[in-house]
């Protein structure tokens, strides 16, 4: 559970003084990424930070330090301060927009995976701020997580929990009931043998979730899955990946 977020809280208001919250949470995410690519979105980076002065640039660097130390949560990790912040300050619930309470979603993973469960595929496709596939990874880490959501944020959230915490899947920006795909991010390993993870975008209609949909059967699956997972769902809809 979230203890304290009252300094990240306080170093994010300092640098969203006199702008707009959901402008600069969603650029800090933008960064995030850009920070999580290993320079592959170098000029992205820059054209956002040439919108801040100087020390609110210094001020992005302290607010990740203070994330990755809430995330470390004491050397256990999994732990969701980006979704607790995005909750608390920036979506306060607008258009019916909650997350689901961190001790449901460990209670909704114990009920549904074993931590025997090895090589599995995670989804969730309605995952907000990835909460529920981090409460997953607490009971088996060495399976593929998948999650999908329609607000962008929210996918980006999902990408750097996932990212920061080694969990390697994919997260889709797209409407899970509509199957409607506006992009996504793929998490993997920089190089097969080691564990050091990276995100990479997606475009539209691009990756394992859309080319695995069931109007897309046909389509090559991506390499580097097995070919045909069992599918664990940690919510009740579910994406058909037979």
């Amino acid at each position: 559970m979230i203890t304290d977020i009252k300094k990240f809280t306080a170093t994010f208001n300092r640098i969203a003084n006199g702008k707009s919250k959901d402008s600069v949470f969603s650029e800090y995410l933008d960064i995030l990424i850009c920070a999580l690519s290993l320079g592959k979105y170098e000029d992205e980076y820059i054209s956002i930070i040439k919108r801040y002065k100087k020390e609110e640039v210094e001020l992005f660097c302290q607010l990740f330090a203070q994330m990755v130390m809430l995330m470390d949560n004491d050397k256990t990790g999994l732990t969701d301060c980006l979704g607790e912040f995005f909750t608390t300050s920036v979506g306060r619930g607008r258009n019916g927009q909650f997350f689901t309470p961190q001790h449901v979603c460990d209670m909704m993973a114990a009920m549904t995976i074993s931590s025997e469960d090895s090589g599995k595929t995670i989804l969730d496709p309605c995952c907000g701020s990835g909460r529920m596939l981090l409460s997953a990874a607490k009971i088996a880490r060495n399976n593929h997580f998948f999650g999908a959501d329609i607000d962008t944020r929210c996918a980006k959230m999902t990408a750097i929990n996932m990212c920061l915490n080694g969990l390697i899947g994919e997260v889709a920006w797209m409407d899970s009931l509509g199957m409607q795909h506006w992009g996504g991010y793929s998490i993997h390993y920089v190089q097969a043998c080691t564990r050091v993870p990276k995100i990479t975008k997606l475009a539209a209609n691009e990756g394992t979730i859309y080319n695995s949909a069931p109007f897309n059967k046909g389509l090559k699956r991506e390499e580097g899955l097995p070919p045909s997972p069992k599918v664990i769902t940690v919510t009740q809809a579910k994406l058909n990946f037979e």
